[in-house]
């Protein structure tokens, strides 16, 4: 651009100085020279205009090229502007290429909704979530692991007709027998509320690995956390606190209740655990738990001292289908304690497990289960922390008794709405006890209840529900305790998927 415009300076220069030289000549020269010259100044004047139209031209188009970018680039696709990738900034993580749901986790248990959200927290085959879109996860700056800060904040507003023991939980064996008459109780509870972290590390020669932690506000007093579950898993092997085994964690019925069925197979427990498919709906389980013998049975010289000579094993087969899953797990225990004449004996144990969740008419879901064996009672809501598991016995010589125990659930889970159901729940669970034991042992009991849950959007559940529970002692002695809870849910992050239209 400079070197034109000093070529153009220096014709015009050039020219200037060879007119005023031919002047004087040219006024005597012949007109036709004049002419001549005259024309020639005439085209390189033209020429000159030219180049001069043809240098704005090019300045016109290199000012212009910054502007045109910019308007396109304010123009341009979102993605395409998107800035580069930031260390050290949380960034919405990828979704695994997990495909579609496994054929070990069925629709109807994906789909199926329960207030606690124990089913989020189970450990699952493959590590494959209920959620294959892995809703509320984000990835951890510099690495390949995604994270999930999980869990609800739920308040419970409890009132009981009748001393009910358990001010928090709705929990028959609990009930203070003999009941004092006219005295009515009222509590409000936060303490159901937690918090879980569900980390996940795709893409590793394992698999996907699942580290998963949880924790709510049951401790000792109202404000002391505990620890619920502490596990990891890759390629089906678990080591950690979770659900054990032997419970079906998806055969929780939708209670607004924390405690739940007294006869449910309910308990958290330390263990090694290891699952394979047997066929592309079924699979199989089995663990080695911390072992506990729960006995609390006095003599007249000294408090029972049990001990736990081996671990705790559990066996589970668990078939899916379209409409639901059933589930059978086994249970096998040694149990041991000092009896009454100083001496030291061990009982086995065993129990079954065998439970059915079943989609039955559009979004309603009925659920069925049993347990019963010998030696079980740790295991079972209402008899678990009772030291039932084992009792003296009498005949030639003193001897320990695994004791006969049973537990039986019902639920049916109805959807008047899409965002409006209903449950109706009954249990029962019983312990034969033996001659030596104690009057005041317990002997059996019932829950039944029935609730309204509301959803009005989002990730926000409200309540309603009636409960009614009846418990007797091994001397015939009984209590029965009506309460109405009313509660309140936020889930910290929404991961159910809405429930389909059928």
């Amino acid at each position: 651009m400079k070197n034109q415009r000093l070529y153009l300076v220096a014709a015009i220069l050039l020219l200037a100085a060879m007119i005023p030289a031919k002047a004087t000549p040219q006024s005597q020269a012949p007109t036709d020279e004049t002419q001549a010259l005259r024309q020639t100044v005439e085209q390189m004047q033209a020429r000159m205009a030219k180049m001069q139209e043809e240098i704005d031209q090019l300045k016109g188009a290199k000012t212009q090229a910054p502007a045109t970018q910019a308007s396109q680039a304010a123009t341009a696709p979102s993605a395409a502007a998107a800035p580069p990738r930031q260390n050290g900034t949380i960034q919405a993580a990828e979704p695994p290429a997990v495909g579609a749901t496994s054929p070990h986790i069925g629709e109807a248990t994906a789909n199926y909704r329960e207030f606690s959200e124990d089913t989020v927290a189970a450990a699952r085959f493959n590590n494959v979530p209920l959620d294959p879109k892995y809703h509320g996860f984000f990835q951890l700056p510099g690495t390949q692991t995604i994270l999930k800060i999980g869990g609800y904040f739920k308040t419970d507003f409890i009132y009981d007709l009748k001393p009910a023991g358990n001010t928090d939980s709705f929990i028959p064996s609990s009930f203070p027998i003999p009941q004092v008459t006219g005295v009515n109780n009222s509590t409000v509870s936060i303490r159901p509320t937690r918090l879980n972290l569900d980390f996940r590390v795709p893409y590793t020669q394992v698999g996907e690995v699942r580290f998963y932690v949880e924790a709510d506000f049951f401790g000792t007093n109202s404000t002391t956390p505990r620890l619920r579950h502490a596990y990891a898993q890759a390629r089906n092997f678990l080591i950690g606190q979770t659900f054990t085994n032997f419970m079906d964690p998806d055969a929780s019925p939708d209670t607004l209740d924390f405690q739940g069925p007294n006869g449910m197979v309910s308990l958290r427990n330390p263990q090694f655990r290891y699952g394979f498919a047997l066929a592309s709906h079924t699979t199989f389980y089995v663990s080695v738990e911390k072992p506990s013998s729960d006995i609390i049975f006095k003599t007249a010289q000294f408090n029972a001292q049990p001990n736990a000579p081996s671990p705790d094993g559990a066996i589970r087969l668990r078939q899916e289908f379209e409409h639901g899953h059933f589930q059978v797990a086994g249970l096998f225990r040694s149990i041991a304690a000092f009896l009454p004449d100083g001496k030291t004996d061990s009982v086995f144990g065993w129990g079954v497990n065998a439970s059915l969740g079943l989609n039955t008419f559009g979004q309603d879901n009925l659920i069925l289960a049993f347990a019963g064996g010998h030696g079980i009672s740790r295991y079972i809501n209402d008899t678990s922390g009772l030291g039932i598991d084992a009792e003296p016995a009498s005949g030639v010589t003193n001897h320990l008794v695994a004791t006969p125990a049973v537990g039986i659930e019902a639920s049916y889970q109805h959807y008047w709405f899409k965002r409006l159901r209903s449950s109706a729940i009954y249990s029962y669970a019983a312990v034969n006890d033996t001659d030596l034991a104690a009057p005041t042992t317990y002997n059996h009991a019932t829950y039944t209840g029935a609730n309204l849950i509301w959803n009005p959007g989002g990730s926000l559940n409200v309540g309603a529900e009636f409960l009614y529970g009846w418990t007797m002692l091994q001397n015939g002695q009984s209590a029965n305790a009506p309460r109405i809870q009313f509660s309140a849910k936020y889930s910290f992050v929404k991961v159910d998927p809405e429930p389909k239209n059928k």
